[in-house]
């Protein structure tokens, strides 16, 4: 059986240690790790970009940006029927300890400055 709940319950077989031992690394923040070079030229050829950022779904996507603007802890404010708050609202919570404080928006989906203020 394969466990799939967690990288912390698997344990690598023999072929998987061969394979991670043989693989070409380098230090992705610096540009210097292959394989991640690699799938960026191949997501900005499907794009028809000349560079591309990878991220798999557009909830990682979303994730990240609030990651990028939130502190663990702090809130963020959002619309009431924003797609992020009603179907993604758990992840920044969970993963970032970041709180959704959501409030009314106007008919055209933008969020009022006066009940942002407040």
């Amino acid at each position: 059986m394969i466990d799939l709940r967690s990288d912390t319950v698997t344990r690598p077989g023999r072929a998987m240690l061969e394979a991670m031992m043989a693989a070409s690394v380098g230090d992705d923040v610096y540009g210097d790790d292959p394989t991640v070079n690699e799938l960026q030229r191949y997501a900005a050829d499907l794009a028809g970009k000349e560079a591309a950022l990878f991220l798999p779904t557009g909830t990682q996507a979303n994730l990240v940006g609030l990651l990028s603007h939130c502190q663990r802890g702090e809130e963020y404010i959002v619309g009431q029927g924003a797609h992020n708050y009603l179907y993604e609202a758990g992840g920044a919570a969970v993963l970032g300890s970041i709180q959704p404080q959501p409030i009314d928006a106007a008919a055209d989906g933008s969020l009022p400055l006066d009940k942002v203020a407040a």
